[in-house]
């Protein structure tokens, strides 16, 4: 199947490649063929060999996904052959940690992601445990679904982190996707005044930051 590999720890070590179908499903796992793929910032730091993780090479990128069923392991009972869904990006966990006992699975010490502990989603295929998977609504394009996980991201960051409240004067530091999301649900959090801030190159951002309820803009730098 074709997927995009990163190959080595180097400097552009990052190219499409024929790779094998992935191996038999476990009990708790469903093949997914892969839909639509969001491309993080932290595969540009693979890809320029800048990141400060530890890398599985070689390893099929992509952890921004949605896809649908292509098939289901004997224990699988919440899906089946077909059904639309995004995933998590939470490959591997202990399961027995404090963190993971109490949904904060994403702070296991044992924890593995897709794109880089194991392989990800940039394929005709991916392994993906049942736990992982939400239903997606017909409504939801498979575009719009595979930014899932970032939309999370910026949720946890702006709804359950910073508490904003009706009225609230929010500004946002860097417009790139995270933020831009950030900004919108602010937006939709009740927020009064918002404001995105970039360095010059962000023309572009900010001109979405503006489309997205950004009551003024801020370049520098």
């Amino acid at each position: 199947m074709a997927a995009v590999v990163h190959y080595a720890l180097e400097n552009g070590a990052v190219e499409f490649r024929e790779a094998p179908r992935p191996p038999e499903i476990a009990d708790d796992e469903v093949l997914l063929a892969s839909r639509a793929v969001g491309v993080c910032g932290s595969e540009v730091h693979q890809y320029h060999n800048t990141h400060s993780w530890r890398v599985n090479v070689p390893v099929i990128l992509g952890h921004e996904f949605c896809g649908v069923v292509a098939q289901v392991g004997k224990g699988v009972r919440g899906f089946r052959e077909g059904d639309r869904v995004a995933s998590e990006t939470a490959a591997r966990i202990c399961g027995r940690c404090l963190y993971c006992r109490t949904g904060q699975y994403n702070l296991c010490a044992e924890r593995l992601g897709f794109g880089y502990g194991v392989d990800g989603a940039m394929a005709d295929f991916v392994r993906v445990p049942e736990r992982c998977l939400h239903h997606l609504p017909d409504s939801v394009s498979f575009e719009s679904a595979a930014l899932t996980e970032p939309c999370c991201v910026a949720y946890n960051a702006t709804c359950v982190q910073t508490h904003i409240r009706p009225g609230d004067s929010i500004l946002v530091l860097g417009p790139g996707p995270i933020g831009l999301l950030c900004l919108a649900l602010a937006k939709l959090s009740g927020a009064g005044w918002l404001g995105a801030a970039g360095l010059k190159q962000d023309e572009n951002r900010l001109a979405i930051a503006a489309q997205l309820g950004a009551d003024r803009t801020l370049s520098g730098g």
